[in-house]
C-alpha cells in the first residue's frame, strides 16, 4: 500500500471521486486488494452513505483482510446493513488454487467465505480465475460446493462462481495468460464439473468465448444453459444460436474502471489505454461511460484479429475474439 500511485489518497476519493460517482448504479472496490487500504472502512461506509437507492456497491477480495474489515462487511451484508438502505451489496471472494497461495492464506480465505455466507448465503460469490489448463480446477470447485453444502445450501437451489479467464494485459509482457487455443480443453473441464456439481453455475462478467464448447456433445446441450455471460446473462441452449442474434462478445456497456489518479479505462487487460479523466467530467454518469465506451470501441476494432480467431467460425458472429486484448499482443 505504499507504493506510489498504487493506493487511492483519501481526499482525493472523498473530495474528488465519490461526489461524481455517487449516482452511478454500481460501484465496486477493485485492487491489488482493497480492503488494506488504511482507510478502507471509512471508504466503504462514505460510499454506502451516499448512494442511491436501488444500486448496488460491491468489493473484490482475496479474503486476506484484517478482523476490522471483516466485522464491517458482515455488518453490511447482515438485516441492518446495506438492505435497510436499499442497496445491494456483495463480496466477490478470488478463490485460488494451492500453488497460489499458503495454507495459512487458504484458511483465512475460507474464514472469511464462511462466517459471510453464514450471514446471508447472497452475501458472497466465489471468483476463479482460469490461467492453465493444468491448474487443479476440480478441487477449487470441490472446495467451493463443500462450503455451500455444509452451510445448508437447500436441494435443487443454484449457485455461481464468477470464472475470469486469465486474459493478456495490453503493453505488458510476461503475464500469465490462458491460450485461446487452450479454450475448448478449459471449457471441457468446466462442462464435466457441472456434471460433478449440479448446483453450481459459472458467471462470466464479461464475454463468454463461445469456443469454450467446441468439444460439447449433443446429450451436453443442456448444460450450456448453466454459464452465464455479461454477468447476467444464461447462455441460450447451444441449438438456438445459429437461429438467434447472439453476441457473446466483450461486454460493452461494462463500468468503467478508475485508477488510484482518477484515470478512466474500459477494463484491467487496457489500463495503460486512458479514456479519460473523472476531473473531465461533472459526473461519472451513463453519459460519460457511453462516450468513453465508443472511444475504446473504435481502438478495438481497428486491431485485427490474430489467430486461432481469425480463423474462427465464431469470429465476427458470436463473438468479437473472447477479449479485444488478444488482438494487441
Amino acid at each position: 500500500m505504499k507504493t506510489p500511485d498504487k493506493s487511492m489518497d483519501f481526499d482525493f476519493f472523498q473530495n474528488e471521486l465519490l461526489p461524481r460517482i455517487k449516482n452511478a448504479s454500481l460501484i465496486n472496490f477493485m485492487g491489488g486488494e482493497p480492503t488494506l487500504h488504511p482507510r478502507f472502512n471509512e471508504m466503504l461506509s462514505n460510499a454506502l452513505d451516499n448512494m442511491q437507492p436501488f444500486s448496488f456497491l460491491g468489493v473484490f477480495t482475496n479474503g486476506l483482510m484484517s478482523d476490522k474489515v471483516l466485522e464491517l462487511l458482515l455488518e453490511l451484508v447482515g438485516r441492518g446493513g446495506s438492505i435497510e438502505r436499499q442497496i445491494q451489496f456483495s463480496v466477490l471472494l478470488n478463490w485460488q488454487t494451492m500453488e497460489n497461495t499458503s495454507e495459512k492464506n487458504h484458511a483465512r480465505t475460507r474464514e472469511v467465505a464462511e462466517a459471510i455466507l453464514s450471514k446471508n448465503g447472497y452475501g458472497l460469490m466465489f471468483s476463479l480465475n482460469l490461467y492453465s489448463i493444468e491448474q487443479d480446477l476440480a478441487t477449487q470447485c470441490w472446495e467451493i460446493d463443500e462450503i455451500y453444502q455444509n452451510l445448508g445450501l437447500p436441494p435443487g437451489q443454484t449457485y455461481k462462481i464468477r470464472v475470469s479467464p486469465a486474459f493478456p494485459i495490453v503493453g505488458e509482457e510476461g503475464h500469465i495468460t490462458l491460450p485461446i487455443k487452450d479454450y475448448p480443453k478449459m471449457g471441457r473441464m468446466m462442462i464435466d464439473l457441472l456434471k460433478d456439481f449440479p448446483q453450481m453455475c459459472f458467471r462470466f462478467d464479461c464475454s463468454f468465448p463461445p469456443c469454450l464448447m467446441d468439444d460439447i456433445q449433443e446429450d451436453e446441450y443442456h448444460l450450456v444453459e448453466r454459464f452465464i455471460y455479461h454477468g447476467s446473462q444464461s447462455v441460450p441452449n447451444i441449438t438456438e444460436w445459429k437461429d438467434k442474434d447472439v453476441y457473446f462478445g466483450c461486454a460493452d456497456d461494462s463500468p468503467m474502471d478508475i485508477d488510484p489518479k482518477g484515470d478512466c479505462f474500459n477494463c484491467f487487460p487496457f489500463h495503460d489505454k486512458k479514456l479519460g479523466n473523472i476531473q473531465d467530467f461533472k459526473q461519472v454518469n451513463e453519459l460519460a461511460i457511453k462516450k468513453m465506451h465508443t472511444e475504446f470501441l473504435g481502438h478495438a476494432f481497428k486491431a485485427s484479429p490474430n489467430e486461432p480467431c481469425k480463423s474462427c467460425p465464431h469470429y465476427m458472429v458470436t463473438c468479437s475474439s473472447g477479449c479485444f486484448a488478444y488482438n494487441f499482443k
